[in-house]
């Protein structure tokens, strides 16, 4: 009788304590949460369990800080939270949250690199976009032993070869993880140009690319521009590029080329140099890739804009004068 009796108490007790669970447990992954509207929190390096719980039901991303400790404490998952910043929904249940913090569900960013843009310009856009400071990203994308390493290629720095495209990174992420993110794209994109054996030197099609980026807007003219390269590095011509100066000028640059430029002391300055610069001085999208490896079949040597944002092309100086003179001429 008493053994029944005792049975039957720890019957009740065994389910009080299993509805119980259930209670708590319905409570933590579906019922506790339901902020009003979503919140962006940034959850810091080095914050502890209880510091987080906290600052989470102080944002109203859950309404008890006890639920998110007790659960993470319990599941040993508590040393495993990673920091950064996230994003919570309205409505979004303890559960969800836990499992964000635990995956390291961060937010991204969406930021976009425009064709013909350098490593400057890049830097400038990741430390607007808080993604990487402009100092951390261009102390390694103009590492030279770091850039050759990745490239297996001699360069100078990794200009040119991060591939300018819309990517999504995490604030705060490292200048390595943005820049194996670029580098694995500019690698995918140039294996689509199908390029058969043997291979081209990698670093003069780029730099050819990059200055058929520099120089024409229009995917028509790229094919012309890339023959105009060919054409004037096969005869011994310099290219006198004006693009180049404005890169070898760098923040010397206000805007408008003078003549003193044109003389402007750097191997980056093709009217100073003979045959290509020493790298790239922009990053060429998969168009002017593909016209640095296949120019056009013309003799042309010579080209200008003609005031509405194309070129004339030309084969003789001559030519060429008359189509400066045309140029000159037009009304502005």
């Amino acid at each position: 009788m008493s053994e029944t009796r005792g049975f039957n108490r720890f019957s009740k007790g065994l389910v009080v304590f299993v509805s119980s669970l259930l209670a708590l447990s319905a409570w933590f992954y579906f019922l506790d949460g339901f902020p009003s509207e979503t919140k962006i929190v940034e959850i810091p390096q080095g914050l502890g369990l209880s510091a987080i719980a906290e600052k989470l039901e102080g944002e109203g991303v859950v309404r008890k800080a006890e639920v998110l400790f007790f659960s993470a404490f319990l599941s040993g998952t508590h040393r495993k939270l990673k920091h950064g910043e996230y994003v919570f929904s309205a409505g979004e249940a303890p559960y969800t949250v836990h499992r964000k913090l635990r995956r390291g569900e961060v937010s991204l960013k969406r930021v976009t690199f425009p064709e013909g843009i350098t490593l400057v310009q890049m830097a400038q856009i990741l430390d607007a976009s808080q993604i990487v400071s402009q100092e951390e990203f261009l102390a390694v994308a103009e590492n030279s032993e770091y850039s050759t390493k990745k490239l297996d290629v001699d360069v100078s720095s990794l200009e040119g070869f991060l591939f300018p495209d819309t990517y999504f990174f995490a604030r705060d992420c490292s200048a390595e993880k943005v820049i194996e993110t670029m580098l694995d794209r500019f690698r995918e994109v140039y294996a689509t140009l199908g390029i058969a054996s043997p291979q081209p030197d990698i670093k003069e099609i780029v730099t050819i690319a990059s200055l058929i980026e520099k120089e024409t807007a229009f995917p028509a003219e790229r094919p012309l521009v890339s023959a105009v390269i060919r054409n004037r590095l096969r005869k011994g011509m310099k290219l006198e590029f004006d693009p180049t100066v404005i890169y070898a000028l760098g923040e010397k640059f206000d805007g408008n080329i003078r003549k003193k430029d044109l003389s402007f002391p750097s191997p980056y300055n093709t009217y100073v140099v003979s045959g290509l610069p020493p790298g790239p001085i922009a990053a060429p999208g998969l168009d002017s890739i593909r016209a640095a490896l296949e120019p056009a079949g013309v003799d042309y040597l010579y080209f200008v804009a003609n005031g509405g944002g194309r070129h004339f092309f030309s084969t003789t100086y001559r030519d060429h004068l008359n189509a400066v003179n045309q140029v000159l001429k037009k009304p502005k």
